[in-house]
């Protein structure tokens, strides 16, 4: 069994988790599974990045894809004209994130509000504006608690069962999930989205037809959480 990865480092999403507030413990599953992978006689090397060539030239039994997401960025009218970025930008300290900035939260989880509190500890104002009745409704309940609590601290305004509609420089345009009204959010340098993720199927794609056994697991199959992915790789590793 070899693991090949593309980056310097195995681990996915979850070194971007690692990064937000409060979550520096998550990376202790990288820890955890890297070793017990090298323990069981697993292979892994580290920037490589793998293409359809090269899984044929290896021959192998069967290929297990875990090739993770990307972030969702649907068309955002206006988008041309606003200063947009999204939340994986933001952990890697890509993006120029101005001192005004709405974060349209589309999962209602850890991400938003993870972002929501990093930006207003580095000192930004901030209004997370959330597709459901409540930011972080699809984290556990004494989780979600909790960190609102934080981000009210923090003067972090929540605006719930706001659909993002369109940008322009300074404004950001939202619908009430419900009712589909029109309303906005002003003086806004920057839009940070959390929109969800697409899955990456570009090497399933390339495998299909190829008569190689294929197994998906993790976000490459259909994006969830942390918890999907480990249990897929232990069910694809058992068939294997």
């Amino acid at each position: 069994m070899t693991l090949y990865e593309r980056g310097k480092q195995v681990g996915g999403q979850v070194l971007l988790a690692q990064l937000l507030p409060g979550r520096t413990e998550f990376g202790g599953i990288i820890t955890n599974l890297t070793h017990e992978a090298k323990r069981l006689g697993a292979k892994i090397v580290t920037h490589t990045d793998v293409t359809a060539d090269f899984v044929k030239a290896q021959k192998p039994d069967a290929v297990i894809l875990a090739t993770g997401a990307t972030p969702r960025m649907p068309e955002i009218l206006g988008a041309e004209d606003a200063h947009v970025v999204n939340a994986w930008q933001v952990l890697r300290g890509e993006a120029n994130v101005g001192g005004s900035v709405v974060v349209a939260d589309w999962r209602c989880d850890w991400i938003g509000l993870g972002i929501a509190e990093k930006l207003a500890r580095d000192g930004r104002r901030v209004r997370l504006c959330v597709n459901g009745y409540m930011a972080g409704q699809n984290i556990q309940a004494y989780v979600r608690d909790h960190w609102l609590g934080i981000l009210h601290g923090l003067g972090v305004q929540i605006i719930p069962m706001a659909r993002l509609a369109g940008v322009d420089s300074n404004t950001v345009y939202l619908e009430h999930v419900s009712t589909d009204a029109p309303f906005e959010v002003s003086e806004v340098e920057t839009l940070v989205t959390s929109l969800g993720h697409d899955s990456d199927h570009t090497l399933e794609d390339a495998l299909t037809g190829s008569g190689i056994e294929l197994h998906l697991v993790g976000d490459c199959a259909s994006p969830r959480t942390a918890e999907e992915a480990v249990l897929e790789g232990l069910q694809a590793g058992l068939k294997v």
